[in-house]
């Protein structure tokens, strides 16, 4: 039975001094990460891999990797929720569940209900949806197990 993975709201921690907002790693002409680094959680872009923290509860920075290298995960999709007040935790978890949903397949090239692999939320907190106005989901791919993945998973159809 396949099980998602976890979803991380955005708000303490951070990643090899990486902020919120800063992206340390060096990126090709065509924006795919060459060198890892530490990864601001606002600063993930769609097809950007990298490793989750120890503590997937609240996220400010990951440690991202070329995905050639073994990883945890690979952004697919990135959206804004539309809601004006602050909905509550289980509402903002469902809808950014939901909202990964359909991306996924177009991203893999299979739905989620007949792929190998899992997704992970990272999703807005009270905190930062009042303080900073946050609206973004980020979807990334993992696998059921929590093993590692290689290589970019963009229409592989697993």
């Amino acid at each position: 039975m396949k099980r998602i993975i976890g979803a991380a709201v955005i708000a303490a921690a951070a990643f090899g001094g990486a902020g919120a907002f800063d992206d340390n790693t060096v990126r090709d002409d065509a924006g795919a990460i060459v060198e890892g680094g530490g990864l601001g959680a606002f600063s993930i872009q769609v097809g950007d891999c990298f490793n989750l923290p120890q503590d997937t509860d609240i996220v400010v920075s990951l440690e991202a990797v070329p995905c050639g290298q073994p990883h945890d995960a690979e952004a697919f999709a990135s959206f804004e929720l539309s809601d004006s007040a602050w909905p509550g935790d289980d509402i903002v978890g469902e809808d950014a569940w939901l909202g990964c949903y359909d991306p996924f397949g177009t991203y893999v090239g299979t739905v989620w209900d007949d792929s190998a692999l899992d997704y992970w939320t990272l999703q807005p907190t009270r905190e930062s949806w009042l303080e900073l106005d946050d609206r973004e989901v980020t979807c990334a791919l993992t696998t059921v197990d929590g093993g590692k993945l290689t290589g970019s998973m963009k229409g592989t159809g697993r």
